[in-house]
């Protein structure tokens, strides 16, 4: 992906597109982060709720943008079906996109401004942006049907495993800290991932905002790109518009995290990283007893008793890192490791992207547990504090920043069970998607949390 460019003149002779920072090429994989200002300035334009329009999105692409669907139709972010909407957006776009493999790539942003404008017109006719979205996806003579309204629950789900407390990514306010029914109801202090003020750096013609997310990344920088382009943003209030940066000025960089003792540095390159001790990790305890050998390692993917009952094994991380809770705790003995996910991904409502934070509540709810969450950003001293007493916690970061499968060129939201935590102070880790996963450091804790794309949670179950 090539990042915003540099324009080394005014900004009022150049204008940059804002198409310069999406994806433009086919079948390229976006994210929410990415997408949320064309979402958000369409939405407003036509009158649409941008939370429906993530959803719809969410729902026909996970954020991908299509070249052509395996059944030969629905190119797209928002699955223009060769028979259903691809005409209609031809003749409104003036664009002649095609059919089949031969297809054009559609630009996301038209996508999404097609989109917004007719969520926006439906929604009026109907008074309801479900209603819209039913129409959407079903037409005007079956929206009400079976179908429709099951249409609705998945664009519902996404919604609230997209904008978790109801946060968006352009809020700035301050969000509840808990998500669960008698959680803690304490305000979050100031965000771990709060930029702090580093070296001065001249732009120089060549540079752009993405490139030197780049180079703060290489030096031990966390998190996306994305976070660290909104640091530098946040730290320059003069840049108005990150598309388009001055050669000759100055900006203020976030300052890279140092060296530590525990020798962990984040890595472009995915290849394994030995960081479990030799040897069982000892737990230990302040208030209550941790046995984290009685929480047994479950894969998502292949658990015991799998049959064909058994499905979503990619988007089960979820209720996968419950059940490894519930074993520890005599829940569901008379469960398959398979039942159980099965069991406990009905009751937090996981669907095929996955489980939102509410979800886990509600598995803990199913489960006679009480559920507390801290979030979003990573807050790894409290989840000390939660197994020193006697508390299991679900960890929900990004999969491609734990070790040892660790990948920084890719993200994609993933829940662990944290098992305990040993003499060494390292965390002890159950990963439903990898078993060679068994401890890891506070710092590397806290880089798989502060990668996760909506901010990263952390739930303590007792």
């Amino acid at each position: 992906m090539t990042g915003p460019r540099v324009d080394s003149h005014s900004t009022a002779r150049t204008q940059s597109s804002k198409t310069a920072r999406l994806p433009q090429s086919r079948d390229a994989q976006l994210n929410l982060q990415q997408l949320w200002p064309y979402i958000n300035q369409y939405a407003k334009k036509y009158g649409a709720d941008p939370k429906v329009v993530a959803g719809i999105i969410a729902q026909e692409s996970s954020f991908k943008n299509h070249g052509v669907h395996r059944d030969g139709t629905g190119h797209g972010l928002i699955g223009l079906d060769d028979n259903g909407l691809l005409p209609s957006f031809e003749k409104w776009s003036g664009m002649q996109v095609g059919r089949g493999a031969s297809a054009k790539t559609i630009p996301p942003e038209k996508q999404v401004e097609f989109l917004a404008k007719t969520i926006g017109e439906l929604s009026k006719k109907h008074g309801s942006s479900m209603a819209a979205a039913r129409e959407w996806h079903r037409g005007a003579g079956n929206m009400n049907d079976s179908l429709g309204r099951k249409y609705q629950g998945l664009i519902e789900g996404h919604i609230n495993r997209l904008f978790p407390g109801g946060k968006t990514p352009a809020s700035t306010g301050p969000v509840p800290d808990s998500t669960a029914p008698g959680g803690d109801s304490s305000k979050p202090g100031k965000s771990p991932s709060s930029p702090r003020a580093g070296s001065d750096y001249r732009i120089k013609s060549g540079d752009t905002l993405w490139g030197l997310a780049s180079q703060l990344k290489s030096k031990g920088m966390e998190g996306s790109h994305w976070d660290i382009i909104n640091q530098i943003t946040r730290l320059n209030p003069k840049i108005t518009n990150p598309n388009l940066i001055i050669s000759g000025d100055t900006l203020k960089l976030p300052a890279a995290l140092g060296p530590s003792d525990d020798g962990f540095k984040p890595s472009n390159k995915p290849n394994p990283v030995d960081i479990n001790p030799a040897g069982p990790a000892t737990p230990i305890t302040d208030k209550g007893p941790v046995d984290a050998s009685k929480v047994p390692h479950i894969s998502q993917y292949n658990p015991k008793g799998k049959d064909g009952n058994y499905s979503n094994g990619g988007a089960n991380c979820g209720p996968t890192s419950m059940a490894q809770i519930a074993r520890a705790f005599g829940y569901g003995k008379n469960m398959t490791d398979a039942q159980l996910i099965m069991h406990l991904g009905k009751a937090g409502g996981t669907g095929s992207n996955g489980t939102d934070v509410n979800g886990i509540a509600r598995m803990a709810k199913a489960m006679d547990k009480k559920c507390v969450t801290k979030g979003p950003g990573p807050n790894v001293q409290w989840m000390a504090e939660q197994l020193k007493a006697g508390k299991m916690v679900v960890a929900n970061g990004d999969y491609h920043a734990m070790p040892p499968h660790q990948n920084e060129g890719r993200t994609s939201g993933h829940y662990v069970t944290v098992a305990g935590i040993d003499s060494k102070g390292n965390f002890i880790v159950r990963d439903p998607a990898d078993a060679n996963v068994k401890t890891i450091t506070p710092r590397q804790m806290e880089h798989f949390l502060r990668s996760n794309p909506n901010g990263g949670y952390q739930m303590a179950i007792s």
